[in-house]
C-alpha cells in the first residue's frame, strides 16, 4: 500500500487529536477492527507517514528555561556540522534547516546556557551570525488536509497511485511511482556514491 485513503486521513487526524487513543476507538470511529487498525497504522509507519509517537510537554509549566529561537547563520558548507552539534543539546526542541546556510532553532534555555552554547558547544569559526529572539507565545496546530494524502515520487515528484516502487538505500526506504523513476533514481544515486568515493 501506497496510496491513502479517506480511512487513512481519518486514523491520521485521530491520531493528532490524541496520540493516546486506543486501536479499539480509533476502529469504532472509522469503521474497521481493532486489528485492521493496528495494520494501517504500522503501513503509514512503514511509509513514514507517521515517524513516532511523541509526548507534547507543556514547558512554560516546568522551569526549563525561556522558549527561544535562535537564528544561524552558518559559513559555507558548515551548515551539517552545526546542526550535529545542536541536535546533542538537551534543550533544543527543534532545528529547521534551510538549504541556505541558515538554521532555526526552537529551544528553552536561560541566558546562562545561551551564552555557553556559543562559547562551548558550537564552534565560532563555522558561524558567521546568529539572533536570539525570546517566544512570548506558540500555537501548534497540525492537520491533515485531503490534499496531504498523495503521497509523492522521490524522483519525479508526481503523487504516487496504486503501489508504486519501494527502494531501501542505507536503511531508508524511498517511494517512486514506476520503474522508470525506480531507475533514474538507483542511477543517481550509483552517480553521487562514485562522486563522494572518489574525494
Amino acid at each position: 500500500m501506497v496510496e491513502l485513503d479517506d480511512t487513512d486521513a481519518e486514523i491520521l487526524r485521530l491520531l493528532l487529536a490524541d496520540s493516546r487513543r486506543s486501536y479499539t476507538e480509533i476502529g469504532e470511529r472509522v469503521g474497521l477492527s481493532a486489528p485492521t487498525v493496528s495494520n494501517r497504522v504500522s503501513q503509514l509507519e512503514e511509509l513514514g507517514v507517521i515517524q513516532g509517537f511523541t509526548l507534547d510537554i507543556d514547558r512554560s509549566m516546568l522551569r526549563t528555561g525561556d522558549a527561544v529561537l535562535i537564528e544561524i547563520r552558518t559559513a559555507l558548507g558548515e551548515t551539517d556540522p552545526v546542526v550535529e552539534s545542536l541536535t546533542d543539546v538537551d534543550a533544543v526542541e527543534c532545528i529547521f534547516q534551510a538549504f541556505e546556510p541558515r538554521i532555526t532553532v526552537h529551544a528553552f534555555m536561560d541566558d546562562r546556557e545561551l551564552e555557553r552554547l556559543f562559547s562551548e558547544t558550537l564552534d565560532e569559526d563555522r558561524i558567521e551570525s546568529y539572533e536570539i529572539q525570546k517566544i512570548s507565545h506558540s500555537v501548534r496546530n497540525p492537520r491533515i488536509d485531503q490534499a496531504d494524502l498523495a503521497i509523492e515520487c522521490v524522483q519525479c515528484g508526481k503523487p504516487i497511485t496504486g503501489d508504486g516502487v519501494s527502494v531501501t538505500v542505507e536503511e531508508r526506504r524511498y517511494y517512486l511511482c514506476c520503474s522508470s523513476c525506480e531507475s533514474m533514481f538507483k542511477e543517481e544515486y550509483e552517480t553521487l556514491q562514485a562522486a563522494a568515493e572518489e574525494a
